[in-house]
């Protein structure tokens, strides 16, 4: 926003946070999965909770003093993340290819596009992330048996690849062939990384008889 749309730091600010509360809405979307409610309850809570939590981001920022009618129209990419958490139905396969390709297809949004379009499709990359970690760790665990505990420490360990990412990405956006929003192809080879694993995984698991997980009972 400050390269290309001239924005100052202060009128950023609300956007950061955009991204961050988009973290949220995800989170909030499948939480009612946790609750160990009636399928009724929980198909309700589906629909208030992340607009609850879009609420809440609105009204902070209003008494923040920002103009948040702006982001009125970034409801429309919560609306699909709905409609994509009920597709997954909590099934940690499912949401982790569909979330990757939703959050593939952000990006390149984000890449080719201009003006508010393209911000407003880098940040909902933050709802498409917002549940992967739960549906990674429960794939990357799943079926090891004794090798568990093992399994779940390097995982954790790992966890510190997103900083070599953003090293990468900085170091791409400073090559003027790809620039700031060229270097988020980065983005896109991760979410095409983390589809084929989810593909790849489920057919190791399903050779060991292994047809359900929920990562709602993951670690997030």
């Amino acid at each position: 926003m400050k390269q290309k749309l001239g924005t100052s730091e202060s009128e950023v600010a609300p956007f950061v946070s955009l991204f961050w509360a988009s973290l949220m809405i995800g989170r909030w979307s499948s939480a009612a999965g946790a609750f160990g409610v009636s399928d009724e309850l929980k198909q309700k809570l589906s629909l208030l909770l992340p607009f609850m939590a879009f609420a809440i981001f609105m009204f902070v920022n209003f008494i923040a003093g920002h103009n948040v009618q702006v982001f009125y129209p970034y409801l429309f990419i919560v609306l699909i993340l709905m409609l994509a958490d009920a597709f997954t139905g909590g099934n940690p396969v499912r949401q982790l290819i569909v979330y990757s390709i939703l959050g593939a297809i952000s990006l390149v949004v984000g890449i080719f596009a201009n003006g508010m379009v393209s911000v407003f499709a880098f940040i909902a990359v933050g709802l498409f992330c917002s549940t992967l970690w739960p549906c990674i760790f429960t794939l990357g665990i799943a079926g090891l048996n004794e090798k568990t505990n093992v399994a779940s420490s390097l995982m954790i360990m790992m966890i510190m690849g997103g900083g070599f990412i953003s090293q990468w990405q900085g170091m791409l956006s400073k090559n003027p062939a790809f620039g700031i929003q060229g270097s988020y192809w980065i983005g896109v080879v991760c979410f095409a990384y983390l589809a084929f694993f989810a593909w790849q995984v489920k057919q190791m698991l399903t050779k060991q008889g292994i047809t359900h997980l929920d990562s709602s009972n993951a670690a997030h």
